[in-house]
């Protein structure tokens, strides 16, 4: 191992489109080969994340699901920190999920739109034409990425002041909503950079090694807990969008922070390795 681990969102970071899992799978693969461990962290499903690193053609490896508010590990060695059976079994994978609330979140949703008027619609309730159309998803990939298990999204339609009336309103349940790509995601506290707190040492208990050093890849706010974790912090964002904004870093600490403009798999393999090469794991231990 080089003692790093590059944690990547999917969607308009290390892919624009569907079509080119094929491509970010040999770019992760590439990584891979080269002693670098490699984990995708994302706001899809379970069953999209299982889809996508089947067609990318990646061994069974890890996955952080509905923005961390689920873990997807290989059923072939389940980790015996889980302390619980899968909650859901797909394919070579296992789903672990804190709380399996996705049907009591749409109820709650849908009361509370019906008591203060705030317009949005879950995703649920969008036709497969107006999903593809919003999301660039096909019915096939589209009926994936319905099957929530603890989170659930919604196309907003009002302005940032009445989603900080959604919040408050959503406080009491324990809930949050945090932007991600073009839908807000519905969850409990504790993003993606929670979860990969939890995973790390599971993981290093896996390789038998300490916690690596950590390159963070995300576009969004759903991806901040991760990025301001991280080492390397690369934020992709579209050439129309200003990059996210990043807290600025411990007095003292080596971080290297980096804006990329998305272009798809090889873009990001270009901005990963290129981060790799200036920011050593040897220069953080001085």
């Amino acid at each position: 191992m080089t003692g790093w681990l590059v944690v990547s969102d999917v969607d308009h970071t290390l892919i624009e489109s569907p079509d080119q899992a094929v491509q970010a799978g040999a770019c992760l693969r590439q990584l891979q080969r080269r002693g670098i461990a490699t984990l995708l962290a994302s706001s899809k499903t379970f069953s999209e994340m299982v889809a996508l690193q089947g067609e990318g053609g990646l061994p069974p490896q890890p996955f952080l699901f509905e923005n961390g508010a689920g873990i997807g590990w290989p059923l072939d060695r389940w980790p015996p920190q889980a302390g619980a059976p899968p909650r859901l079994q797909l394919g070579a994978y296992g789903a672990l999920v804190e709380d399996d609330g996705a049907d009591r979140l749409a109820v709650l949703l849908r009361d509370l739109r019906a008591q203060t008027n705030l317009r949005f619609e879950l995703l649920s309730e969008l036709s497969y034409a107006e999903i593809e159309r919003h999301l660039g998803l096909a019915e096939p990939l589209a009926r994936l990425a319905l099957q929530r298990l603890a989170s659930l999204p919604l196309l907003w339609r009002e302005g940032q002041g009445d989603l900080d009336q959604l919040r408050w309103h959503l406080a009491p349940h324990g809930l949050t909503a945090v932007p991600g790509g073009r839908l807000l995601h519905i969850a409990r506290p504790g993003g993606k950079g929670e979860a990969l707190e939890r995973l790390l040492p599971w993981l290093a208990a896996e390789a038998g090694a300490t916690a690596p050093h950590l390159l963070a890849c995300g576009d969004s706010e759903n991806d901040r807990s991760l990025l301001e974790r991280a080492a390397i912090a690369l934020v992709f964002h579209p050439p129309d969008r200003p990059p996210l904004s990043l807290a600025a870093p411990h007095p003292g600490a080596v971080f290297l922070r980096r804006t990329i403009v998305a272009g798809g798999p090889e873009g990001w393999l270009e901005a990963v390795e290129a981060a790799l090469a200036e920011l050593e794991p040897e220069r953080l231990m001085r």
